[in-house]
């Protein structure tokens, strides 16, 4: 499996993990959520992380040539920064945030969601690239 395919398995857990912490965030009332949600939470931003280190590792991985990928990588490593960051520290009891730290988290989300569409569209492209006669 080359690089850009593994980070971009690890890309779509994040995705999943993230879904299903908000789900079971949602489900349960803000006292008594426990820390289901927050762990969940960490294993999306862990699979995140991986994706950001395959990115960002030098050229001993299979698949192409790590230029670009680093950049991606880069990318990726400061959305989840700053969404680790966000999540430690702008995030109050009562289960609020103020609207800007809401909107930096949706940028950052989107970022990743740009990181991933631009994995899958390379893939692909390599994909269909080699199975040409």
């Amino acid at each position: 499996m080359d690089r850009r395919r593994l980070a971009l398995v690890a890309l779509l857990s994040f995705a999943v993990f993230t879904a299903v912490a908000i789900v079971v965030s949602g489900s349960r009332p803000v006292p008594e959520q426990g820390s289901a949600p927050w762990i969940v939470q960490g294993l999306g931003y862990l699979s995140a992380l991986v994706a950001a280190a395959v990115l960002l590792a030098p050229g001993g991985l299979p698949g192409p040539p790590a230029g670009a990928d680093r950049k991606l990588g880069g990318v990726l490593l400061a959305a989840l920064a700053i969404l680790v960051l966000l999540d430690a520290f702008a995030f109050d009891s009562s289960g609020g945030a103020n609207i800007g730290a809401g909107f930096l988290r949706l940028v950052c989300l989107v970022g990743i969601v740009a990181v991933a569409g631009r994995l899958m569209a390379t893939t692909v492209a390599l994909g269909r690239r080699g199975s040409r006669p």
